[in-house]
């Protein structure tokens, strides 16, 4: 497991975790220090090292973005530390009822432990919470009005992300993509890709880039396409992600997830 920690410019510090199966796989995940607030908690594997930092650096609290493991794997350490945490409330019942997990997620960043002591509350101002569902229902983001910096847990990822998993939502997603590029953002510090410039324009181009792809899914779907045929023409071959996660976090579960809101809203 490694941590290193980097001084992106003042109050900013950006915590970056891996292992050597994440690295493996081309992945790894920053926690970031915003005005003396931590914001995510890293995945279970990293939880000595970065209960080491926290010491060290003394943060006031910590924001966690959403449930999943590699953003909120060590709540339960931070909790015993006494360290006051903020999340979605739906994040919370999730890591106190701590839901299974496919076997690749394990194997890359472990299973969060159960969240069973109360959490210590704190005021993050001047930073502001923002609710940014879409990616998962519980999600938040973290604004720095000021210096215009928003720490985005999983909002971005990149502009063309061609995979999802199934339950994300991509039309909520879009509505907090559209809310938070209205904030016009000097920087994104992104969980998975680290410190993005032009952020706003890249926001915007994110937002382009998934109103044509969910159009195009649509109209596909409308002339009697299946899913797997939509996701070859409009998305390309299925990514090794997607085979390695069995389909769970893959091309064809964005097709699904663009299908499965537009059926919702016709249900409604």
């Amino acid at each position: 497991m490694t941590l290193s920690v980097q001084q992106i410019e003042p109050g900013v510090v950006r915590l970056r975790l891996s292992s050597w199966r994440g690295r493996a796989l081309g992945y790894d995940v920053s926690a970031y220090l915003l005005h003396g607030v931590l914001v995510d908690t890293g995945f279970p594997g990293v939880r000595a090292e970065l209960l080491d930092v926290v010491r060290t650096l003394a943060p006031r609290g910590a924001v966690v973005t959403h449930w999943h493991e590699d953003h909120a794997g060590n709540v339960s350490g931070l909790a015993a530390l006494r360290l006051p945490l903020r999340m979605h409330q739906r994040c919370e019942a999730t890591l106190r009822a701590r839901p299974p997990i496919r076997h690749y997620r394990r194997i890359v960043w472990e299973r969060s432990a159960r969240l069973s002591v109360p959490l210590l509350d704190f005021d993050p101002a001047p930073l502001q919470i923002i609710e940014t569902p879409g990616h998962t229902d519980d999600h938040l983001v973290v604004w720095d009005a000021e210096r215009r910096i928003l720490a985005s847990g999983d909002l971005f990822l990149g502009v063309k992300v061609r995979v999802a998993h199934r339950h994300e939502s991509p039309l909520a997603l879009l509505r907090s993509l559209r809310a938070v590029a209205a904030l016009e953002p000097r920087i994104l510090l992104d969980a998975h890709r680290g410190v993005v410039e032009n952020a706003t324009e890249l926001l915007r181009a994110k937002i382009g880039w998934m109103e044509e792809t969910i159009g195009e899914i649509q109209a596909l779907a409308a002339t009697g396409c299946g899913e797997r045929e939509i996701q070859r023409r409009v998305l390309g071959r299925e990514a090794l992600v997607g085979w390695v996660s069995f389909g769970e976090y893959s091309k064809l579960s964005l097709v699904k997830a663009v299908l499965g809101c537009f059926s919702s809203s016709v249900h409604r």
